[in-house]
């Protein structure tokens, strides 16, 4: 082995080396303190530490959460507004993703630019109050749901408009002269063409709407309806005088283990998202 040779597989052992103790200090160092605090006793979580818990209450913490800070019925509550979301953003994003991909008139490349501009342009919270009072929505989780429709639809579209551009024309043209229809064609040709950049949408649309507090704090106003994020603000909020900083931590990590559950299980599906894209 030549010296030039030695030296680049030095460099480049050195430079995965600074990568992975950047992501461990970044990412790991952040989540493992969140973890070794909400495993603390309450007199033990004043103090800011690294050292591991003794004894270890993470079980009791979570329990406490759970009872005391309306754990259940914020998951609840989050569930019933992001499943919903999620579903109709990726379906209609999807219709209008199919339009603006195969529409050759400037007007509908007029309309694609308008729609993509709604990830730059944050939705006004007092319109979006006014138009759900005047609905008979806001305060519900209805409304909510509704509202996450449209400020995610552009991330949708954007995302989706590419890989319909990429599946063949030919295929749509086959079913339709085998009898198929607009809707019946979108079902079985666009949307099974469409699932990983589905899968890799969804995965963005529930860590945006999962953990979004600013809209669902004026939006939902009713402690009945709050998120698991409005949980822990009120939870936190609860008492002026003293922070138990281990319940929350333990209200945080109960917040993000669905979303890290959700990663686990649909990491490989991202990344083959990601990758179609770019071969594509």
């Amino acid at each position: 082995m030549t010296s030039a040779r030695r030296a680049r597989i030095t460099r480049s052992v050195g430079l995965d080396l600074v990568l992975w103790v950047g992501v461990i200090v970044l990412i790991g160092m952040p989540f493992y303190l969140a973890l070794v605090t909400a495993s603390k006793s309450g007199e033990q979580a004043k103090r800011v530490s690294l050292d591991f818990p003794e004894p270890f209450v993470l079980w009791e913490n979570l329990t406490r959460v759970v009872t005391d800070g309306n754990g259940l019925m914020g998951l609840l509550n989050s569930i019933l507004i992001t499943v919903p979301a999620i579903l109709l953003t990726l379906f209609f994003g999807a219709m209008a993703a199919w339009v603006f991909a195969r529409g050759k008139a400037r007007t509908i490349q007029a309309l694609y630019y308008v729609a993509v501009a709604g990830i730059l342009l944050p939705p006004s919270i007092i319109t979006t109050i006014r138009v759900l009072q005047a609905t008979g929505l806001y305060g519900g989780p209805v409304g909510l749901v509704l509202f996450y429709c449209g400020a995610y639809m552009g991330v949708a579209i954007f995302l989706m408009t590419g890989f319909v551009k990429a599946i063949p024309y030919s295929l749509e043209e086959a079913a339709q002269l085998d009898g198929a229809g607009t809707l019946r064609v979108f079902w079985h040709i666009i949307v099974p063409s469409l699932r990983p950049v589905l899968l890799t949408s969804g995965v963005f649309l529930a860590l945006g709407i999962w953990n979004d507090f600013f809209y669902a704090y004026f939006l939902l106003p009713d402690p009945v309806n709050a998120t698991l994020p409005l949980g822990l603000f009120n939870f936190a909020s609860a008492n002026q005088y003293e922070l138990n900083w281990n319940l929350i931590f333990a209200h945080a990590v109960f917040t993000s283990a669905p979303l890290l559950i959700l990663f686990m299980f649909a990491q490989r599906r991202i990344i083959s998202g990601f990758l179609g894209g770019s071969v594509k």
